[in-house]
């Protein structure tokens, strides 16, 4: 199977973002701006996802959290009636907390070889910057794996 393996980090945003900012970040991280305050936001790091040319990409914590906070981010309307945005970096509260943390729990079919941050360290860093917007976010190039 061919793809990309690359390291995922989960951060937190604290500063104003315009709202064509965020909806860049989804749209292809096209923004310096959230480049930037992705790379200096304190984070913590998730572990390694694989993304390839299939219809669905391989399973594990990281990328469960990954398309958790893609879905939150680009239709929160199914999350928050309240908001009009259709773009958001969703705002860590108690009921994101818990849908992380559940995402991020380890499955038997889980790929042995994914590596994975302890969960400790994911319900600390959570407990850290409650309040804060989050953003996954990888702070290295994509290495390319190719199948022999």
């Amino acid at each position: 199977m061919d793809g990309w393996v690359q390291d995922l980090w989960l951060v937190a945003i604290v500063d104003d973002v315009p709202d064509d900012e965020v909806r860049r970040w989804w749209n292809g991280h096209e923004t310096p701006i959230l480049d930037d305050l992705a790379e200096t936001a304190p984070g913590v790091r998730l572990g390694t996802i694989l993304t390839t040319f299939e219809v669905t990409e391989p399973d594990g914590p990281a990328r469960r959290v990954f398309d958790l906070m893609f879905l939150r981010g680009t239709c929160p309307e199914e999350f928050d009636r309240n908001t009009s945005a259709p773009y958001v970096l969703p705002v860590l509260d108690d009921e994101l907390r818990a849908a992380l943390l559940a995402a991020f729990s380890s499955r038997p079919e889980d790929p042995v070889l994914a590596e994975v941050t302890p969960s400790d360290d994911l319900a600390e860093f959570l407990d850290r910057h409650q309040g804060a917007r989050l953003a996954t976010h990888s702070r290295a190039e994509a290495v390319r794996v190719r199948s022999q």
